[in-house]
């Protein structure tokens, strides 16, 4: 099992800094943040990209995962408005494109919520749509589309399993795949294994952090408020047979110090493997 952090975490900071930073506490790679002043897709030019392959190299860290940002304005895969789910299209197929050239094999996606008054049925044909197209490109490059479920205050429309089984029906590629994050499921009250029992082996990534038990709020691993028991977490991973990447989704509060609170990432996360009995290169 390897461990990442996602680096939106440092949004204050270059994208150099996080490779850094991975390197300077432990972690095998990082989720690269797909947005300004980090790596917003249409920025991506050539030189930009070979900036990032050569930080790859001389800190001897991975990227998990390329993740675009299409949570906020001015993207949407829901919208209802013709021009920004067409600028949406756009925006995915260049930043499939740009996790190719980067050289990660995922990328994240999620659908929030489309607006209130809205048709179901509706929202649920754009979706299918949008999705459908990017994961086209998706195949054709090499990468997998990452969807990640949403708390309800998010999206309404992919809340659950079930939710991602529908779409992944719907759309018929190989290329979408999923992911858990440990927050929505949890205030959901869905157990965790049925990301494993009912996706096919497309579980393919994990974000890990803390929580309310109530909101989307996504706190630090060791947060002494929290609710998750996370070495039982890791225990339903081991015994799914679970060896892909684990990365750590901090928000805010964690902007005003985030090398502080990626130092604190790594002991909790090297306690919570000890107690799970986890090895950090394999489950034996």
């Amino acid at each position: 099992m390897k461990f990442s952090f996602l680096t939106y975490q440092f949004a204050r900071y270059p994208l150099e800094y996080c490779f850094r930073m991975a390197k300077e506490y432990g972690f095998d790679g990082v989720e690269v943040w797909g947005a300004r002043p980090h790596a917003y897709a249409w920025d991506m030019d050539g030189a930009a990209v070979e900036a990032v392959l050569t930080w790859k190299k001389r800190y001897g860290v991975e990227i998990s995962m390329f993740t675009p940002e299409i949570l906020a304005y001015p993207y949407s895969l829901t919208s209802a408005s013709k021009k920004e789910r067409e600028e949406t299209a756009a925006y995915l197929k260049r930043s499939v494109e740009t996790a190719a050239a980067l050289g990660t094999d995922k990328m994240q996606i999620t659908a929030k919520h489309p607006g209130y008054g809205r048709d179901r049925e509706e929202v649920w044909e754009i979706l299918t749509e949008g999705v459908g197209a990017l994961c086209k490109r998706a195949e054709e490059v090499g990468v997998d589309i990452i969807l990640e479920s949403l708390s309800p205050s998010e999206g309404n429309t992919i809340t659950c399993a079930d939710d991602i089984a529908r779409l992944q029906r719907l759309v018929g590629s190989r290329a979408l795949c999923t992911m858990i994050d440990v927050v929505p499921p949890f205030i959901a009250n869905e157990p965790y294994s049925e990301y494993f029992d009912k996706l096919n082996g497309t579980m393919k990534y994990v974000h890990i952090c803390n929580s309310d038990g109530a909101t989307e709020f996504h706190s630090q691993l060791d947060d002494a408020a929290g609710v998750l028991p996370l070495v039982d977490f890791m225990r339903i991973l081991k015994r799914n047979h679970y060896d892909g990447w684990c990365s750590t989704e901090l928000l805010a509060p964690y902007f005003r110090d985030p090398e502080l609170y990626l130092s604190q990432s790594m002991r909790a996360i090297d306690r919570i493997c000890e107690e799970a009995g986890i090895d950090r290169e394999t489950f034996a």
